[in-house]
């Protein structure tokens, strides 16, 4: 009995030993338009390969509404506010954890091998601001990994008249577990990024409406 046990612990242990130091080779798809979502993702594991893949619900989605609507008809509408965090808001948090974050981005480039990455992007907010502001940000991200990718391609296309969320995303990356833990950790455990966790915390709870009975 004894035997079985120390058998199965060592098998655990070489199992966690495994993932943690054996390479990864990760391909990431992501489409965004129109409102719909497709994604998936390609893990490549000491010749394992999975496939996980997430298909848009939306028309599913429509379809329990509308069953919903039928039933609830006789029964009186009330109004809900919708409330979010402000793009504003966001670009307060990107600010404060800017150079924690670069240093992150640094720290991951050091870890990380990109052999390519495939971005289109078509994007426009209420506030023309906050649409140049994050085409500031996103040409200087597009600086750091062209550098840094065999294969890059990065193009944005912001609009200052609409509003518009048109994503397309293709990367393959390889990595080992052990090689960012110390990347991650000294990322999470920054106080500038604890400091702005907690203030997007306390800005999502402003938005959420009281519920006084």
């Amino acid at each position: 009995m004894l035997l079985i046990i120390y058998v199965a612990l060592a098998i655990i242990v070489l199992l966690i030993v495994l993932v943690v130091f054996a390479a990864f080779d990760v391909t990431i798809y992501l489409k965004v338009e129109g409102g719909r979502v497709d994604q998936y993702f390609t893990i490549k594991w000491m010749g394992l390969s999975h496939k996980f893949k997430n298909k848009n619900k939306k028309s599913a989605k429509k379809e329990k509404k509308e069953t919903k609507k039928e039933k609830t008809e006789t029964k009186p509408k009330k109004e809900k506010k919708k409330s979010s965090i402000g793009i504003s808001v966001w670009f307060r948090v990107i600010k404060t954890v800017q150079r924690p974050v670069i240093r992150f981005i640094e720290d991951i480039f050091r870890t990380v091998k990109f052999r390519k990455i495939s971005c289109n992007l078509t994007y426009g907010f209420s506030d023309p601001g906050d649409t140049g502001m994050l085409s500031g940000f996103l040409y200087a991200l597009k600086g750091l990994f062209s550098k840094r990718c065999s294969i890059f391609d990065f193009s944005i296309y912001p609009q200052f008249q609409d509003e518009v969320f048109d994503l397309h995303v293709l990367t393959n990356i390889h990595f080992r577990i052990s090689s960012l833990l110390f990347a991650v950790l000294r990322f999470v455990t920054n106080t500038k990024v604890l400091g702005a966790a907690w203030f997007i915390f306390k800005e999502w709870r402003k938005t959420k409406p009281s519920t006084n009975i």
